[in-house]
């Protein structure tokens, strides 16, 4: 049996947010190119890739986010985001919002919908929301919303929809 196409796997992570997809893709990228399938190989092979090809170093030690010792900064996430916006296996891995994935129900009846794409994470006191949205003047904005110390996680991703419902109303 064949593994389907990277681009679906990429898309079987993002879109519903699956971490033990995400878990999986990262050892097998420790496997693939640092000789060994774990969770630490496949750490040091992102982290040369983000660190040489993106000049970013976040600091991280799962695939899933899930980790406590997971950091980076708005900035980096933002970095990221614009280098792979011409990526559209990338792009189109991310949930829709209003449409599909961890979005399905977010920003209904707003602007945002259907004009926003992207990647939830949520932890206890943790919510964040990256990825791109169309903006009334038609460019394509990368955002990064990450919130930490919170009281309710859900009170977080409630103002990150407010947040990215005004970056596809941003006229420019």
């Amino acid at each position: 049996m064949h593994s389907p196409h990277l681009g679906k796997l990429i898309q079987l992570t993002n879109t519903p947010s699956d971490n033990f997809f995400a878990e999986m893709l990262l050892k097998n990228l420790g496997a693939q190119l640092a000789g060994a399938g774990t969770t630490a190989a496949g750490v040091r092979v992102v982290h040369r890739e983000l660190r040489t090809v993106f000049g970013i170093n976040p600091r991280f030690d799962d695939g899933s986010g899930l980790s406590r010792y997971d950091s980076t900064s708005p900035r980096q996430v933002v970095t990221l985001l614009r280098a792979l916006s011409g990526n559209t296996t990338f792009v189109h891995s991310l949930a829709i919002a209003g449409k599909t994935g961890t979005l399905i129900d977010e920003m209904r009846g707003t602007r945002a919908q259907g004009n926003c794409r992207g990647k939830t994470g949520t932890l206890s006191g943790v919510a964040s929301l990256v990825g791109y949205c169309s903006a009334r003047n038609g460019h394509r904005l990368a955002f990064a919303f990450l919130m930490n110390r919170l009281s309710n996680s859900n009170t977080g991703h409630a103002i990150e929809t407010k947040m990215a419902v005004a970056v596809a109303n941003y006229k420019g």
